[in-house]
């Protein structure tokens, strides 16, 4: 068993800022450079890496460092196959994009990661528990990465109540614990994820938002007010209380309430869509005027801007309605994150606003959890290396 302490513990340690550069909110997904970049060590002298993985639905966000270019995107799409199909890229797999064409084999069994996945029919899982393909998600990520021998993992769940967090923490720390031997694209890695700690699904984004650079004196000090976490992702809204960065696990919760919602008012404006497509789900976010989804099967595609704002906007105050209807009255400021947050910033801002709520938008938000939570093993390390002196 690994070192997990309590979901209600104070964190302020890991909110100490380290990275002093500007972020923009429109850091580019897998931008530029496909290669996987050199790992960091972190813990001192102990050597240990730590690998964060944030198991969204659309996309699986993971990171071995908290530089937010770091940050990788993998579609979310698992797909179980045989080990003989599988392997069927293998001649070229040297040659190719490693996030086009991600396998690997591991307890006998092959599987296709992200968009190869897709290509074999695997959709993005929505309605699943996260803890299912989760290892392999790990798996994924530490083969990407190039890891190899001792490493920590953070990881991130739904809080949809306090049992059944409990339940899939212990059920992720069983599963991802522990020595692992697999065939990651035709290479032999052995692992052994000597940590494992798991947060609720939002904490990551103000741990980040915590850690960086304050914009004004007036900036607040969220270390020191009752602040609401808003993580609108795929498959949830994530509510997060969090009083002077105590975790009010009483008062927070997720709702099965995301952005597949949204994705399925879209498709059902488009004969022939389907609200999991990951083009659909693409063109969705692309700027005003670059939003075309032709289906397949259709011979011109559709120009999404001709319906998308009033969705938008009709979709914004449903959120809206469902943060206030939640929002404990102690709360002051309001921190929005996850790819919705960002989607539907400017409505839902606007909205807050006339609650008399400030709010925030965490930068860069789709890769904010990831990035937090890479602060929060970095300071578990810290402190353990500490306890130990």
């Amino acid at each position: 068993m690994t070192d997990q302490p309590s979901a209600a513990n104070p964190m302020n340690s890991a909110a100490i800022p380290m990275n002093r550069q500007p972020l923009a909110s429109t850091t580019p997904i897998n931008a530029v450079n496909n290669n996987p970049p050199a790992t960091t060590k972190s813990g001192g002298g102990s050597g240990k890496t730590i690998l964060s993985v944030d198991l969204g639905r659309t996309s699986t966000k993971t990171c071995v460092s908290r530089e937010p270019g770091s940050v990788v995107f993998v579609p979310a799409n698992v797909k179980q196959m045989s080990i003989e199909q599988v392997r069927g890229g293998v001649f070229e797999a040297r040659a190719t994009d490693p996030l086009m064409d991600l396998w690997l084999e591991y307890q006998g069994n092959g599987y296709a990661v992200g968009q190869l996945a897709a290509d074999f029919g695997a959709n993005l899982g929505v309605g699943q528990s996260k803890v299912e393909a989760a290892l392999v998600k790990v798996l994924a990520s530490a083969g990407y990465f190039k890891l190899r021998d001792d490493i920590s993992v953070v990881l991130g769940l739904p809080f949809l109540s306090l049992e059944q967090f409990e339940k899939e923490k212990a059920q992720l720390i069983s599963q991802v614990g522990g020595p692992h031997v697999l065939n990651f694209r035709g290479e032999s890695i052995s692992l052994n994820v000597s940590k494992v700690w798991v947060m609720p699904e939002g904490y990551g984004s103000l741990l980040w938002s915590e850690a960086q650079p304050k914009k004004s004196p007036s900036s607040p000090d969220f270390t020191k007010i009752s602040v609401a976490i808003v993580d609108i992702g795929h498959q949830t809204v994530d509510l997060l209380m969090v009083d002077n960065f105590r975790f009010a696990r009483g008062a927070s919760k997720s709702e099965d309430f995301g952005m597949n919602k949204f994705y399925e008012l879209v498709s059902a404006e488009i004969e022939g869509a389907d609200s999991q497509s990951l083009a659909l789900i693409s063109a969705v976010n692309k700027p005003r005027g670059e939003r075309y989804y032709r289906p397949k099967g259709a011979s011109k595609p559709t120009n999404l801007d001709d319906f998308l704002p009033n969705l938008t906007e009709m979709f914004s105050r449903e959120i809206c309605s469902r943060v206030l209807a939640w929002l404990p009255e102690r709360v002051t400021d309001v921190i929005l994150t996850g790819g919705g947050g960002e989607f539907f910033w400017d409505d839902v801002q606007r909205l807050l606003k006339e609650a008399k709520i400030n709010a925030h938008l965490a930068a860069p938000s789709r890769q904010a959890n990831a990035l937090g939570q890479y602060i929060y093993g970095e300071a578990q390390l810290s402190s353990n290396r500490a306890a130990r002196a």
